[in-house]
């Protein structure tokens, strides 16, 4: 249902993003790096799919802040800047 409302910019979106994945190897080796201790798979999966939902998160933010500054293109590293920016500020 919440697919048919999406529009065809929505969906194309979307399909790129569930299709996208983060390298469970690397996930990995930073975890056990921040942590100083070897870490599981199930942690890392769960490292990987948190980390997947914030990245979706700061895109979709920067994706409206480019629509409101009214600019054309890909998104800018100030896109994404400000989009962090206001999801820190959101959030606490």
């Amino acid at each position: 249902m919440l697919l048919k409302a999406f529009s065809k910019e929505q969906t194309e979106r979307f399909e790129v993003y569930r299709r996208s994945a983060l390298s469970k190897p690397n996930v990995k080796k930073l975890v056990s790096g921040i942590l100083g201790q070897p870490c599981s798979n199930n942690i890392s999966i769960v490292v990987a799919g948190f980390s997947k939902i914030f990245i979706g998160e700061i895109v979709e933010k920067a994706l409206d802040i480019k629509k409101e500054w009214g600019s054309e293109g890909p998104l800018s590293p100030d896109h994404i800047r400000e989009a962090f920016r206001r999801y820190k500020q959101e959030t606490g």
